[in-house]
């Protein structure tokens, strides 16, 4: 069975921180109010209307960093400067996630050949098949800155490659550096290990190592499941390190701190972009070092993240201006961007450029397609495209035909097989190699995955409240041997807070118990994206006392106290939302 055939009736660590101050320019401002990733019905209640100032603001910075780049007198080769001295000044003010973290920041500078190949559209492979994959509708798809910004000239250091390590009379150091250099030989050597050790070296640790090893110790913490404060802070320690050596630091390195610093706070706030843009700024105007593809890619996702639709526009103008081509990461995040702007042709229309640009279409590509139309408000379209996925999955002869396997069951195998479907596609369709890359779209998988039920059971749950449906999910995964995550349990307890608690409800108490004893014991079992936080915790003591009472939500509360560890800003977080769903009894109420 054709892979698109289906598609044709479609009608729509616990690590302590470097003692050493971070470069400031690098850290978001300092905040009061803690901000950890929600879930939220934004995009399906109101459609994103940037102002007219915030549009100015965003525009005016990419676009004078883009007229900077094309100057002839920003483009005076590196090397000239040598003699000159840098200066280095804040851009921005630190902004701590934890109050109790009291540590100074970091900044850091960061180069690397750009890679390029237009992509020829491929008008074989059965694209038509493809395309119907989500055409559900059978719809034809033919600030001015307030501030100056200061120019602190150029990163002179920021040239060459020729760094060799500093001889040492010392064992400790002699021991340290040979282990770094053999641990990173393995990609699952914990980070924490590798910074521990990378600690015990004299600062700056850096000119000890060989500049293969700096680059691969980068690349190995830039390894993450997803971005975190303390991963942030390992990352800027070492860049920081460079910036002492005057190691040179390269492109792929530069756009690494940009994720980082924009996502690190895991919801994107107007900080984490101005933090983003200044890191961007440095890299370009002052090292010289040209962001590509990945770098735009990287900036816009935290543009749009943010709900700075205007600045994420100006993005994807500047890579038509410098002639950079899309890969399928990118147009996945424009199926985000579509998504939130309620935009459902707009989602279908990326699409179809994926399918003729010659990308490969596997689950991940379809999770998006699906997220994206169901913030678009077309859920029925999304349940098309589910069932259009099983269809898919059922008619493929094997899962992993030819000999590169890949541990898709955990987040390193699906980001390696990821990366390695986007480059053996672009590669296979610049050669025009058909037959290789029809192979290797029968490798990629297409059958819904944790992630893709998690889509649809928070439709189900946070909006229609159809607990029903919400167990015939949970089941069909069951049956299926897909693994539960974490968001799963998240956006269940939601349900029960927004419809539990009334009479002729089905999210009835019952329901709450086996759901809670079920994410209990989830966690134990350490599954996949599972795990306590502040979310989770305060989602379900909110269901305890919609369904309940205040007695079991204070029995729920002293349940997960027992087993979870959280930083002390998470526990007070959890404490004011406990005392205000169970405020405590005065004299009176206990002697009534």
């Amino acid at each position: 069975m054709s892979l698109l055939r289906t598609l044709d009736r479609t009608s729509a660590v616990s690590h302590t921180v470097l003692a050493r101050p971070f470069l400031p320019f690098l850290y978001p401002a300092p905040f009061s109010k803690l901000s950890n990733r929600t879930f939220t019905k934004r995009a399906l209640n109101r459609l994103p209307k940037p102002s007219l100032d915030g549009r100015r603001m965003d525009s005016f910075f990419v676009q004078a960093l883009a007229r900077a780049g094309s100057c002839p007198e920003h483009a005076k080769q590196m090397s000239t400067l040598r003699g000159a001295t840098s200066g280095i000044k804040s851009h921005h003010k630190a902004r701590r996630k934890s109050a109790s973290h009291d540590h100074e920041r970091r900044e850091f500078q960061s180069t690397q050949a750009q890679r390029k190949g237009p992509i020829k559209k491929v008008k074989q492979f059965a694209e038509n098949e493809l395309k119907a994959l989500v055409d559900y509708y059978g719809i034809d798809l033919a600030a001015e800155s307030q501030e100056e910004t200061v120019d602190e000239g150029p990163l002179v250091w920021n040239v060459g490659d020729d760094h060799e390590p500093w001889p040492s009379d010392d064992p400790q150091v002699n021991s340290t550096t040979a282990m770094i250099e053999e641990l990173l030989k393995n990609e699952d050597t914990a980070h924490e290990l590798l910074a521990e050790l990378y600690k015990l070296l004299p600062s700056p640790g850096v000119v000890y190592l060989r500049s293969q090893t700096i680059h691969a110790l980068l690349h190995h913490l830039s390894v993450l499941e997803r971005p975190t404060e303390i991963a942030m802070h390992r990352f800027l320690a070492i860049l920081d390190d460079m910036n002492k050596a005057h190691i040179h630091i390269i492109r792929s390195e530069w756009t690494t701190a940009i994720h980082l610093v924009g996502r690190f706070m895991g919801k994107v706030s107007g900080e984490e972009v101005q933090s983003a843009l200044h890191v961007w700024r440095d890299m370009e105007h002052r090292a010289g070092v040209k962001g590509g593809t990945v770098t735009m890619n990287v900036l816009f996702d935290i543009a749009v993240k943010s709900g700075k639709y205007t600045l994420a526009e100006t993005f994807l103008k500047e890579m038509k201006v410098r002639g950079l081509k899309m890969h399928r990461h990118f147009r996945t995040s424009l199926l985000y961007y579509y998504g939130v702007m309620q935009n459902g042709n707009g989602v279908r229309k990326v699409y179809h450029e994926m399918v003729e640009a010659g990308d490969v279409v596997d689950t991940v590509v379809m999770n998006a397609v699906m997220a994206s139309l169901i913030r678009a408000g077309e859920p029925g379209a999304a349940e098309h495209v589910f069932e259009r996925m099983k269809k898919m999955h059922a008619a493929k002869a094997s899962p992993f035909p030819g000999n590169k396997p890949f541990n898709i069951r955990t987040w390193r195998g699906r980001r390696s097989f990821g990366i390695h479907l986007t480059n053996e596609a672009r590669e296979l369709t610049k050669v025009g190699d058909l037959d290789k890359r029809k192979e290797l779209q029968e490798l990629a998988p297409i059958a819904p995955n944790s992630r893709t039920y998690s889509i649809l059971i928070r439709h189900h749950a946070r909006v229609v409240g159809d607990i029903d449906r919400v167990n015939d999910l949970l089941r069909e995964m069951g049956y299926n041997g897909v693994p539960l995550e974490g968001s799963i349990f998240v956006v269940i307890f939601h349900g029960f807070n927004n419809f539990g608690g009334v009479r002729y409800s089905s999210w009835t108490a019952d329901k709450l118990e086996q759901t809670w004893t079920e994410y209990l014991k989830a966690v134990d079992q350490k599954l996949d994206r599972t795990w306590f936080s502040k979310m989770a915790v305060v989602s379900a003591l909110k269901a305890f006392k919609k369904c309940m009472d205040s007695e079991r939500t204070l029995r729920a509360w002293e349940e997960v106290r027992h087993v979870w560890e959280p930083s002390q800003a998470d526990e007070q977080a959890v404490l004011r939302v406990l005392g205000m769903l169970v405020p405590p009894k005065g004299f009176f109420d206990s002697t009534v």
